[in-house]
């Protein structure tokens, strides 16, 4: 591939191949796009297939890792890229035919957004559909709503981008187009941060520049727990008040009220923990402190299944 390539697709993996060729494929045939894969080290046979797939096809290249994890790779990955935009896709999701012509044209049509982002699905390994982001989330949609109103479901700039994304953590890694430019100024993903290091990045660039939405669904998120998840979601709640404090001032003052979802979120992320652990009568509380600060129906649902399975514990 000689000529510059409108966009790189940055794609790290980890012993993935399982569902690697899959996510590749997702791309298409675009020939817009060059695809730089960073294998983490995989012990899978990853490197061997990545080899003989560049051969077939140009637009593929591929880096090695050395197993630093995937804010490393990603970031190896960008420091290669040759477009001025860069896709990122996490080695087992996929896009949806039509992701890439959305944001391209977003970006043609308003070069001076950081980054844009679409709304996704949760799909099971099995293949279940447990349903959208952007609905899971009621503030978001609600400003989602309200700009479809007024664009008739295109794609829009987010209002008070920082205080958006400050609430609620919407963006899914595997849907973000973002300038290279604004990366490499900020220094990519926080290599230092053991989670939320996506959330951080999303955070940073909404300071600089205007964020692009696409209000629809063209991303499956493939969910899966492998792995000890209780000590994954205490170093998830470490990180997110670490980001937390970096931002809240720029957040607060383009919404204050942003800080009573971002409690809530706080709050839902330790009584997750709380039930992990059997400590039953605190995650009751914490289920309540989230309603208190975010009344929604799925956070009132959330405090009936936590007082039930404190009876049950008695």
């Amino acid at each position: 591939m000689d000529r510059i390539p409108e966009l790189s697709v940055v794609i790290p993996t980890c012993d993935a191949l399982v569902w690697l060729p899959d996510a590749i494929a997702s791309v298409g045939a675009d020939p817009r796009a060059e695809i730089i894969v960073v294998d983490d080290g995989s012990t899978d046979g990853t490197l061997a297939w990545l080899g003989e797939l560049a051969v077939r096809d140009k637009r593929v290249r591929f880096l090695h890792g050395a197993r630093g994890g995937p804010s490393r790779a990603r970031n190896l990955a960008i420091s290669a890229a040759r477009a001025p935009l860069i896709a990122f896709l996490d080695a087992d999701d996929r896009w949806l035919p039509g992701k890439l012509d959305a944001q391209l044209a977003l970006h043609r049509a308003h070069p001076e957004v950081c980054f844009s982002f679409t709304d996704y699905r949760h799909v099971t390994v099995s293949g279940e559909d447990r349903g959208g982001c952007f609905a899971f989330w009621p503030r978001f949609a609600a400003i989602c709503e309200s700009a479809q109103c007024e664009t008739h479901g295109a794609a829009f700039l987010l209002d008070k981008p920082v205080a958006a994304l400050f609430a609620e953590n919407v963006v899914g890694t595997s849907t973000v187009v973002v300038r290279a430019d604004l990366l490499h100024r900020v220094g990519g993903f926080r290599e230092t941060l053991r989670s939320a290091e996506d959330w951080n990045l999303w955070l940073t660039l909404a300071t600089l520049a205007p964020v692009g939405v696409v209000p629809t669904i063209l991303a499956d998120y493939l969910m899966h727990r492998p792995g000890n998840m209780t000590g994954k979601m205490d170093l998830r709640v470490v990180a997110m008040r670490m980001v937390a404090e970096r931002h809240r001032a720029a957040a607060i003052a383009q919404d204050k009220s942003v800080l009573r979802f971002f409690d809530a979120r706080m709050s839902a992320a330790r009584a997750e923990i709380a039930e992990a652990t059997g400590h039953r009568l605190s995650a009751v509380a914490l289920r309540l402190r989230a309603l208190v600060h975010q009344p929604t129906r799925r956070a009132a649902i959330e405090v009936l299944a936590a007082l039930r399975g404190q009876v049950g514990s008695r």
